[in-house]
């Protein structure tokens, strides 16, 4: 009986098995070998990239490709200071970009201090985002021009993403818990500064909240100045070493950008600490077992005869508290049931604000 080989189309034989094993066996360690190499460049690309991400929902860019644009050239700035190839990503979502920090994906991003100061995190601030000179700015509530603060209440409030806590930052940070939590039907988040203008134009919005400096829509005035903040910083997740740190303060140091960041100031976490201080403001206008708040919306206040009222109060810190690292990263911690006695600050600057149509 005569075996059949694969040359006449019969199926082959033990042999012929034999024979092939070490062929498929040499064919698998180098696909093996290869994987190996092309998994070993990319964490060696990996390494050699930084990707410097972007969330300043309030920050007013004109557009989406102004806020691209500006990111890689942020990126590519970076990325030159480290002597990698630098990368700019413009986050549209605050899930989005606290993922990426959390996987090491960005390291080094332009936030919204107000951002921070709402949600916390590991950090170190490096510099200021500088809009027309400066790097605070003040607020605003903006309406229709009919509209006065009264007329506003049971209405629906837009303001640039706050990681979640938009009412807590309108209510307390901006008008110091002079407005009880249901003055308005609702305070809600919109992507940016431009898309609630933008839905205050289109009449989808009764009232927003936005830094000044931006252009209105037509027919809509300020109702109400607000408080100054401090507007996107530059910060560095994570453990930062003294070389990192340099390189970033001289990137910064010489970044040049457009009219929303013109460039970046030397800051520090002081930037953020104020606006964590004021997330829970509302409870310092009251004394212990009061539960009206001392001075209310459509008066002019006098925040000075305010910080007087009482020379200390019982301040339940709802607000993330900063603990500082030894490597000078900032850690906020969201503690929801801590006390702290603290004065009251005095600073007139602190809370103040003027009121359209007020006596």
């Amino acid at each position: 009986m005569t075996r059949a080989n694969p040359d006449n189309g019969a199926m082959p034989g033990a042999g012929d098995l034999d024979a092939r094993a070490p062929r498929a066996f040499g064919v698998r360690i180098a696909t093996a070998c290869a994987i190996v190499a092309v998994l070993g460049l990319t964490a060696h690309a990996r390494a050699d990239t930084v990707t410097v991400g972007l969330f300043a929902p309030a920050a007013p860019f004109p557009s989406t490709a102004a806020r691209v644009e500006l990111a890689s050239k942020l990126g590519d700035h970076v990325g030159k200071a480290f002597g990698q190839t630098g990368s700019g990503k413009v986050f549209a979502r605050a899930g989005d970009f606290t993922a990426a920090v959390k996987k090491g994906e960005v390291t080094v991003a332009l936030v919204d201090a107000t951002f921070l100061a709402a949600t916390g995190g590991n950090f170190t601030v490096i510099a200021a985002a500088v809009r027309g000179g400066e790097t605070s700015h003040g607020w605003q509530l903006v309406a229709r021009s009919s509209e006065k603060v009264g007329t506003l209440k049971g209405k629906r409030l837009l303001v640039p993403g706050v990681g979640g806590r938009e009412a807590d930052f309108v209510l307390n940070v901006l008008l110091g818990g002079e407005v009880a939590r249901d003055y308005f039907a609702k305070i809600e988040a919109a992507p940016d500064t431009a898309s609630a203008l933008a839905a205050l134009g289109l009449g989808k919005t009764d009232a927003v909240v936005v830094p000044s400096g931006v252009e209105l829509p037509s027919g809509t005035s300020v109702v109400l100045t607000l408080p100054m903040l401090s507007g996107p910083v530059l910060v560095a997740f994570g453990t930062l070493t003294a070389q990192h740190k340099a390189s970033l303060v001289e990137a910064a140091s010489t970044f040049k950008g457009d009219a929303t960041v013109a460039s970046l100031r030397p800051a520090d976490v002081e930037a953020v600490r104020q606006i964590v201080h004021r997330f829970d403001e509302a409870r310092s206008t009251r004394c212990p077992g009061d539960s009206t708040a001392r001075w209310r919306l459509g008066r002019r206040p006098d925040v000075r005869a305010r910080a007087h009222a009482s020379d200390r109060v019982h301040r339940r810190a709802r607000a993330p508290l900063i603990a500082f690292a030894a490597d000078e990263s900032t850690t906020l911690v969201d503690d929801g049931h801590q006390s702290t006695d603290r004065p009251v600050d005095g600073n007139p600057g602190h809370g103040a604000h003027q009121t359209r149509g007020s006596p």
